[in-house]
């Protein structure tokens, strides 16, 4: 039986930096960025939302999932 402490695989977690005025949300172990906003509460709530329903279970998001698309404020 392995020890989940010292397994080598990580569970996948989400959270949110800032990169210059976009806000990215990361996916951890593999440091991919998932998608940016321009505002703070839009990549706060995808990244809730991806830890609370973990749409692939505890696998990481496909990569055609991921990628660094510039988020389209259009409420201006």
């Amino acid at each position: 039986m392995k020890n989940f402490r010292t397994s080598k695989y990580k569970k996948v977690k989400y959270f949110v930096q800032q990169n210059g005025i976009w806000w990215e949300v990361v996916e951890f172990p593999s440091n991919d960025i998932v998608r940016s906003f321009s505002n703070k509460r839009d990549a706060e709530m995808l990244s809730e939302q991806l830890v609370s329903v973990k749409p692939f279970g505890e696998d990481k998001l496909p990569s055609f999932m991921k990628g660094n698309n510039r988020a389209v404020d259009i409420s201006e």
